[in-house]
């Protein structure tokens, strides 16, 4: 019999190396509780589904003020291959709901690549819509290369100034990407601003221990080469063995942005649907 109860923190690494998900295979510990950290992840909240003390299935929700709203985000969703087609994601998301509304969360998100059918059926059904296309590309850092001058100069800021500039983003950034996420884990990201003398005219936030661009934005002054400015200076202090770049969740309707990866180079990685559902 399946016992569904929270999450036992200590035990999660382990759980996701044995429901082989994908990007997590490897994937050492202390880079896997740091995302869960940038992603708010609240082990209470969170549901896991126990069968003679172990575990076979899990869901982890991060909880979070995003868009102005309450939202719970699904952080993470296995079940082992042995218990799968026992309707257990189901389960562990109709078990997660009540504590959810009793928090006063409004919301729940999640993202699903557009390739599993199955699963985007299954999500509509527990009454997901889908809000917007997040698409994600990939270059080698060999492609993103210096231009023969720059007009910029480029330096560290703090998070004040680069919460001033992240104002002017065309769009709401993912859940992944959201600005707290930010703050979370502050002292693993890297800050730098784009500066036309003492104005700071475009900014990245990069981290190196999760080896992933949380923002680049460069609206109020674009075509000016800001974009590519930061992008290669987050090429020149990628980690060593890094030999590639990933800009995750790129808005599917801003085809600027698409357009200016591609023209650096960078090509597509996955395609994935945001989802959305009312709590209560």
């Amino acid at each position: 019999m399946v016992e569904l109860r929270s999450v036992d923190v200590s035990g999660i690494h382990a759980a996701f190396a044995d429901y082989a998900m994908g990007s997590s295979e490897g994937l050492p510990e202390e880079r896997l509780l740091l995302r869960m950290r940038k992603n708010a992840v609240d082990y209470e909240a969170s549901v896991g589904a126990y069968e003679e003390g172990r575990m076979v299935g899990f869901t982890l929700v991060g909880l979070d003020a995003w868009g102005g709203r309450s939202t719970a985000y699904d952080a993470g969703t296995g079940i082992v291959p042995t218990t799968r087609g026992r309707g257990l994601a189901h389960r562990m998301f109709d078990h997660a709901l009540p504590a959810l509304a009793e928090r006063g969360v409004e919301e729940f998100v999640l993202e699903v690549l557009q390739d599993n059918a199955p699963a985007i059926r299954a999500y509509r059904k527990a009454r997901f819509e889908t809000t917007r296309t997040l698409r994600s590309f990939v270059a080698a850092r060999s492609v993103i290369r210096r231009p023969a001058s720059s007009r910029w100069t480029l330096r560290t800021i703090d998070l004040m100034q680069f919460e001033r500039v992240a104002e002017e983003m065309d769009w709401l950034p993912s859940f992944e990407n959201r600005i707290s996420a930010v703050r979370a884990i502050l002292s693993d990201v890297s800050l730098v601003g784009a500066f036309e003398k003492e104005r700071c005219v475009g900014a990245y936030a990069y981290s190196a221990p999760l080896r992933w661009l949380l923002s680049l934005v460069c609206r109020s002054h674009r075509r000016l080469g800001i974009g590519r400015a930061l992008l290669v200076h987050v090429v020149e202090h990628l980690p060593d063995g890094v030999e590639r770049i990933a800009a995750l969740n790129v808005n599917g309707a801003d085809d600027g942005m698409q357009g200016f990866l591609g023209h650096l180079g960078f090509t597509p990685l996955v395609d994935q649907f945001e989802m959305r559902r009312a709590v209560a």
